[in-house]
């Protein structure tokens, strides 16, 4: 289910979900600067382009950005607004950190510290993620 504009904007609503940890699904244990490999539960190697992520988000999320857009296009990924490459719901049941490549690779955790050593890699090779908004059901206890 994965539409495609002509901007390249990515609208997939069902994301690619990796279990780290289950089968044989694991992220190899070095991040490079613009790739995440890892194996699926198939043991597939597979990988992750975070440049790809980060023109996704600035097309997503700052397309009113004149500055950011440019620095995308232009392959600066090391500003505030280009260096966004997913989101995470690491307090949610299971943990998660997902991508914004076209298959929207979801990473589920057994643990939110395992999704917690992910983004502290990320964050040494330059890349953020945001907070995810809370589900509902953790949105419903929040507010009670």
């Amino acid at each position: 289910m994965q539409t495609r504009s002509a901007g390249a904007q990515v609208n997939q609503i069902v994301p690619e979900i990796v279990r780290i940890g289950v089968a044989n699904a694991r992220i190899q244990s070095r991040i490079f600067s613009s790739r995440v490999k890892y194996l699926n539960e198939a043991g597939q190697k597979c990988f992750v382009d975070l440049e790809e992520c980060a023109r996704n988000m600035v097309q997503m999320h700052y397309k009113d950005n004149a500055d950011a857009v440019l620095e995308a296009s232009l392959g600066f990924f090391d500003s505030f607004y280009t260096s966004f490459v997913g989101q995470n719901g690491l307090l949610e049941d299971p943990p998660w950190v997902e991508f914004m490549n076209e298959r929207r690779t979801r990473f589920e955790f057994g643990s939110e510290q395992k999704g917690r050593a992910l983004l502290r890699h990320l964050r040494g090779c330059g890349w953020r993620t945001q907070r995810a908004e809370p589900s509902s059901a953790e949105s419903t206890i929040l507010t009670e």
